[in-house]
């Protein structure tokens, strides 16, 4: 029931805290957004799968609506929802397609300090399918996926507040920060076929990062998030007996670098997702432990003044803790289009080769995937 980790809301701001050049003389704002900024577009992700497991392929896409603006000096806000559908093909049986709007985010940010001190209070508004059929659920199960990694994993759950806090500041020839913060999301009920209600524990994370520059060409990018929860609650079901489970602690460690070379700009990214058993009222999960790393190489190159080419290579290990895991290799390109000097376009692709262990055949099967984006932004 709970969504899968990603990279913290305040984290978000980390980066731009560490990495940001110093005040510019005179300057009339310290928001974080100091212009209006909006994307969309259309993103797309499939995998297919051979015979063994319950689900032969699985497909979403989905039309993101972001939008970023000052509010004054000091203050900025962010929103971000999304349109999403997502399709499941069954080994056996109908297939089945959940789509809809899903929850909006709406995110105040506060500059206390410039290029120092940011504080945030973020919103989940439940406009999202946070109720559905039990065949619907197998749905969002699928996209919900660590190992797939689809652009949308969570359709909706409930009303939520995060509050959050990030300082940074230069020590030495590094930028170091951390962040922390505290998110709650209330009670819902998952099922529109059952009495299910379904309450989360508090969320509290903290991050830490540091970068510096390494010559006069290459810089060096290092991030930790740890996240801890307190207990889930589950009660009124006619399924199930009602019950508690503690999410283990979950780790993201990353790592960048980056290099110019020549007109070029080389980028090595990578980052590690580890989560430690949960446990119920009757005992450790033992399938909720895994980790996943995934790393990947990119080359930017300018090949006209308003276009950018960014071919990709990555790597992704999943490493359950009951058996064999999974494996891809994936390739890309992408191409950024300055149409105009306010509007901008990304369209990107990618092939994904692989395989995942069936533990019912006690072998191995192949897993293909693809995706594909066309992203607008409009700057003003």
């Amino acid at each position: 029931m709970r969504p899968r980790i990603s990279l913290p809301t305040i984290a978000l701001v980390l980066p731009t805290l560490v990495a940001s050049p110093g005040p510019v003389a005179g300057q009339a704002s310290d928001a974080l957004y100091t212009r209006f900024n909006a994307v969309t577009g259309w993103e797309l992700r499939g995998y297919s799968l051979d015979s063994g497991l319950a689900i032969k392929a699985a497909s979403q896409w989905n039309v993101p609506v972001v939008v970023a603006a000052p509010l004054g000096r000091k203050l900025a806000v962010d929103l971000t929802t999304h349109y999403v559908s997502g399709h499941i093909e069954p080994s056996s049986g109908a297939a089945e397609t959940l789509s809809g709007f899903t929850d909006t985010q709406v995110r105040i940010l506060y500059t206390v300090n410039r290029d120092r001190l940011v504080g945030t209070l973020s919103f989940n508004l439940p406009t999202g399918m946070h109720t559905v059929s039990t065949s619907q659920f197998q749905v969002a199960a699928a996209v919900g996926s660590n190992y797939l990694s689809f652009p949308v994993w969570s359709f909706g759950t409930a009303v939520g507040v995060t509050g959050g806090v990030a300082y940074a500041r230069r020590v030495g020839s590094w930028g170091v920060g951390v962040s922390g913060s505290l998110r709650y999301l209330g009670s819902y009920e998952p099922f529109t076929n059952d009495t299910l209600s379904y309450k989360p524990g508090l969320e509290s994370r903290i991050r830490a990062g540091a970068d510096r520059v390494i010559g006069r060409a290459s810089r060096l990018v290092l991030g930790l998030t740890v996240s801890s929860f307190s207990t889930d609650v589950y009660s009124g079901s006619s399924a199930l007996v009602p019950g508690r489970y503690s999410p283990g602690t979950r780790f993201i460690g990353e790592l960048s670098f980056i290099r110019v070379v020549g007109r070029s700009t080389l980028t090595f990214s990578a980052w590690d997702y580890y989560r430690l058993t949960g446990t119920s009222n009757v005992g450790p999960v033992a399938t909720t432990k895994e980790n996943v790393f995934d790393g990947q190489l990119r080359l930017t190159y300018p090949v006209a003044p308003r276009l950018q080419l960014e071919p990709m290579v990555g790597f992704r290990q999943w490493s359950p803790e009951d058996y064999r895991g999974g494996r891809l290799r994936s390739g890309g390109l992408l191409a950024r289009v300055g149409l105009t000097d306010r509007l901008s376009a990304t369209v990107s692709g990618r092939y994904d080769g692989g395989w995942i262990f069936v533990r019912g055949l006690g072998s191995q099967t192949s897993l293909t995937g693809y995706g594909g984006s066309v992203l607008l932004r409009f700057e003003r």
